[in-house]
């Protein structure tokens, strides 16, 4: 008789056993198919974050470097600023889409007010000593590069010429809720005020010392998107809403503006502080330019890094914004982490113990076996016939499991992502060096357990390769049968 035809005898012949090794694949199965359910389920929120924090990059003092220098070092130790020839030089990498470096400074207003936010415009507020509600922020790309990478738009008027960038041009781009509070439209001008303090051991307060206004005329008009859209309500809203504040007060201008206002500052100040004087006269070039370079896509990052980094000044690391990845996923990694050890213990568990079985039904069948030996049969072909007995009946109960483990997964994921967000607090937000705001509950409802057919190819291949190592081995017992004992 043909071997395979045994085998199919073989499954239904023995009931008993058949159903036995089932039950047993099948449960072993729910285990593998739920790890690898949610090892799937972490690796798309990994991609899904990764790609919301953007692929932008920056330069950074490495603090943690600095922070484990010794006296001695600390001392001998002088920072150097990223200068702009250095910016430019990492700009025109292949790697880089586009890129800007910024300056920004804080002024206040005697003839505008800042906006406070909508639940604030009704209520009086009392603010004693200087006001810098209003922060310039300095651009050097003209298109402005918060509106290419969609933190705002622009909804009336036109961004920065590079003429007016490379000139310095007194001009504008504000809020529009900035503009609706002050009347403001675009061609209008409007006046912030430049004012220099200094602190007063007499009186204990701040006084000034000098001051100078800060015309600009307004080319343009922003709005924030949305940090938080169809959220609901939630006790993080008072942080997004404070910077959503900070945002709407914030105004675009060259670089060259808040240069020129930063040092005006420097320079009163240095009249009347003869040691900040002497520091002034020593700094050939107190500008510092934060920059920040987005590249083409995720997998340039790396080699971004590994281009720039024996650029840099010593101290100095390339920051990018998928690093914050590991700081916003504490509870998908924990899941990911415990999800990969019991897809490993399940793997041995179920070579192990289907191993057993199978060699436990193979001592059973010794006699039969033995019959097939002494006629002849090679053994190869008796190795064919189990196997083809514990494949079918694996890759039935493989199937079953497929089902149910990801069913399992969910329920598991569930309840260890709800203990996770209990322990990290339901408001906690994630803001990083690039402006971009991540709750828990952004990082959670990325997570979702599918059935497609990546989790399907790969569960059917680590689970019909587990079966078959376990067969194999106990399969040693067939090649070792004597069969003039068995028979005696």
């Amino acid at each position: 008789m043909n071997f395979i035809k045994r085998g199919l005898l073989g499954i239904t012949r023995k009931k008993g056993k058949s159903l036995i090794l089932l039950a047993v694949i099948f449960i072993l199965g729910n285990l593998i198919s739920g790890a690898i359910s949610i090892q799937q389920a972490t690796d798309n929120v990994e991609s899904t974050i990764k790609e919301r924090l953007g692929t932008a990059a920056s330069i950074e003092l490495d603090y943690e470097a600095l922070e484990a220098m010794d006296d001695s070092e600390m001392n001998d130790f002088e920072i150097s600023n990223i200068d702009i020839a250095l910016i430019k030089q990492i700009g025109e990498l292949s790697y880089v889409k586009y890129y800007d470096y910024s300056m920004s400074t804080h002024l206040g207003s005697e003839s505008i007010e800042s906006y406070q936010g909508e639940e604030m415009e009704e209520e009086e507020i009392i603010w004693e000593g200087p006001s810098m509600d209003f922060m310039l922020k300095g651009i050097n790309y003209a298109p402005v590069i918060d509106f290419e990478e969609q933190k705002g738009k622009l909804v009336d008027g036109r961004v920065f010429t590079t003429d007016e960038v490379e000139n310095g041009s007194a001009v504008a781009i504000i809020s529009n809720k900035l503009a609706e509070k002050n009347n403001l439209h675009v061609g209008d001008t409007f006046t912030l005020n430049n004012e220099v303090y200094e602190y007063s051991e007499s009186s204990g307060e701040e006084e000034l010392i000098a001051s100078r206004d800060v015309v600009l005329e307004i080319i343009g008009l922003f709005e924030p998107k949305s940090a938080k859209e169809d959220k609901g309500e939630s006790s993080s809203s008072g942080m997004i809403d404070f910077m959503d504040i900070d945002y709407q007060n914030t105004v675009y201008v060259p670089n060259e503006v808040v240069s020129s206002e930063d040092r005006y500052r420097w320079e009163e100040y240095a009249k009347v502080d003869d040691s900040f004087a002497i520091m002034l006269e020593e700094e050939e070039d107190l500008d510092y330019y934060q920059p920040t370079f987005f590249l083409n896509n995720q997998d340039d990052t790396e080699a971004f890094k590994e281009e720039v980094s024996p650029l840099l000044p010593e101290l100095y690391i390339v920051v990018n914004a998928s690093d914050q990845y590991e700081n916003i996923a504490a509870p998908i990694e924990s899941m990911s982490t415990i999800s990969g050890y019991v897809l490993l213990v399940a793997v041995i568990a179920t070579v192990l113990i289907i191993g057993l079985v199978v060699l436990l039904f193979l001592r059973d069948r010794k006699r039969e076996l033995g019959i097939y030996l002494s006629l002849g049969e090679r053994r190869s072909r008796v190795v064919g016939q189990i196997l083809i007995e514990v494949m079918i009946i694996g890759l039935i109960g493989i199937t079953l499991s497929l089902f149910s483990g990801n069913f399992l997964a969910q329920g598991v994921s569930d309840t260890m992502l709800q203990a996770d967000h209990d322990q990290f607090q339901e408001d906690t937000i994630y803001f990083n060096d690039f402006d971009i705001d991540l709750t828990t509950d952004d990082v959670l409802e990325s997570y979702q357990v599918k059935l497609d057919a990546n989790y399907i190819i790969m569960f059917y291949v680590v689970g019909l390769l587990t079966i078959l190592v376990s067969t194999v081995i106990p399969l040693t017992y067939i090649v070792r049968l004597n069969p003039k004992k068995i028979m005696m």
